[in-house]
């Protein structure tokens, strides 16, 4: 016996560039953004014949002038019944999935791709996001950067405690401000915890911004009255500088959290007013939800395979239009199943009838050619001959092998055919075998 073997080898885990296999990337919102404002993006990938394997990544870079909003943000990619398929990981310049094996031995891998970016400068006006693609394509999308005429805006981050930390951003243009004061007012599922810092900043760039230390004094530098939903925050000297208001809320339902709910907050900002003239006002409504913004699904064709379609015309049909009761219904469908069975019988019979006539039709035909065909033959012997000649016909039996119903791939057996002729018994000797198996 000889044996031949041979090891697997479990796969190396490889990496893929991603804008090899993009077919189509696009900023999905917009078209204007200010400079803090979230850009989204989608990537769609096709990986046609490629396979993925367990511990392969994918790795895919932002545009050159856009930046990931939440660098360090992991999530999962999941497939269509929520399996997930691969782990993605956001830094400044894209995004690294790590592939699980949910996807082996599956054809036609595909990806989509939700993610949220920022405009990674400072300058503004009308610029040309260029997302490259496969074959060395690439698609353009054209977004606007506008500066921020607002004078004040207002953020949330969700803290690991179940709090959120929200920032108001007042005098953001840095005029004069006199008379300024700070209504807040907090959203539902929230629950405000007393206390608030406020601090002299200033602007790094359009976007970043440091807080000064120390921190104002309350009763000095400003007054403040809680409500059960919120505060109310006066200045009592002339604001004309960045300040930033801080301070927390308690998430009242922890189920929320996780669950993409949006918790939302608004502040009003009014200034001014006395010798200086008018009352000035402006809004700023803040939300924060447990989503990032980034997403990801995906999934691949199981391997095709040969089997037949199911039947389409099963079922039961309903003809009536629910006008029958359950009773009827039921009566109705036994005698339409007893005549089909007896519809079904009565071609039964017919055939098989029909099959017994023309096989009763051939043997008479075979008898008469065979009387025909002995008087012929004893006509034909000479008178003086008494020899008798016995011959023992060959007869050759057909073993049918009948595979209905199968379902492919299937392999089918030759006919077997066992053969015994004028007499003669054919023997086959082995005179030897060898016998080669082969592991893989």
């Amino acid at each position: 016996m000889l044996v031949v073997s041979q090891a697997a080898t479990p796969a190396k885990a490889a990496t893929h560039n991603g804008a090899d296999f993009t077919t189509a990337a696009s900023v999905t919102n917009g078209p204007d953004f200010k400079h803090a404002d979230t850009v989204d993006v989608q990537y769609k990938l096709d990986f046609g014949s490629t396979p993925i394997h367990s511990g392969d990544t994918i790795t895919l870079d932002f545009p050159d002038n856009l930046k990931g909003k939440n660098p360090g943000d992991t999530f999962d990619v999941t497939d269509e019944t929520g399996q997930v398929i691969g782990t993605a990981v956001v830094s400044d310049k894209g995004v690294v999935i790590t592939m699980n094996g949910a996807l082996e031995g599956k054809t036609n891998a595909k990806l989509t791709l939700n993610m949220a970016t920022k405009y990674r400068y400072d300058d503004s006006g009308e610029k040309d996001v260029v997302f490259p693609l496969e074959n060395n394509g690439s698609s353009t999308s054209q977004i606007n950067i506008v500066e921020n005429d607002a004078n004040m805006s207002k953020k949330g981050v969700l803290q690991d405690d179940g709090t959120i930390k929200w920032t108001i951003l007042v005098d953001r243009r840095e005029i004069e401000m006199k008379n300024l004061d700070i209504k807040d007012t907090i959203g539902d599922n929230q629950e405000l915890i007393k206390g608030v810092t406020v601090s002299n900043a200033h602007w790094n760039s359009n976007t970043s911004y440091t807080r000064e230390k120390p921190a104002m004094t309350e009763g000095t530098d400003y007054d403040v009255t809680y409500t059960d939903k919120g505060f109310d925050l006066k200045f009592n000297d002339t604001v004309n500088n960045l300040v930033t208001i801080d301070y927390y809320t308690k998430v009242t339902d922890p189920s929320l959290i996780h669950s993409g709910y949006k918790f939302r907050n608004n502040a009003v900002m009014s200034w001014g007013g006395g010798t200086s003239g008018g009352k000035n006002s402006e809004e700023a409504n803040g939300k924060v939800s447990s989503s990032t913004g980034n997403s990801g699904s995906g999934g691949g064709d199981v391997n095709e395979t040969d089997e037949e379609d199911p039947d389409e015309d099963t079922g039961t049909i309903d003809v009536d239009e629910g006008t029958e009761t359950d009773e009827e219904e039921a009566a109705r469908e036994e005698e339409e199943q007893e005549a089909e069975e007896k519809e079904e019988a009565a071609k039964e019979a017919a055939k098989a009838k029909k099959k017994a006539a023309k096989k009763a039709a051939a043997k008479k035909a075979a008898a008469k050619k065979a009387a025909a065909a002995k008087a012929k033959a004893a006509a034909a012997k000479p008178a003086v001959s008494k020899a008798t000649a016995t011959q023992t016909p060959g007869t050759t039996t057909t073993l049918h092998h009948t595979n209905a119903n199968t379902k492919l791939p299937q392999t089918k057996d030759a006919n077997g055919r066992v053969a015994s002729i004028l007499g003669a018994t054919v023997f086959l000797a082995t005179l030897g075998s060898a016998v080669i198996r082969r592991h893989f």
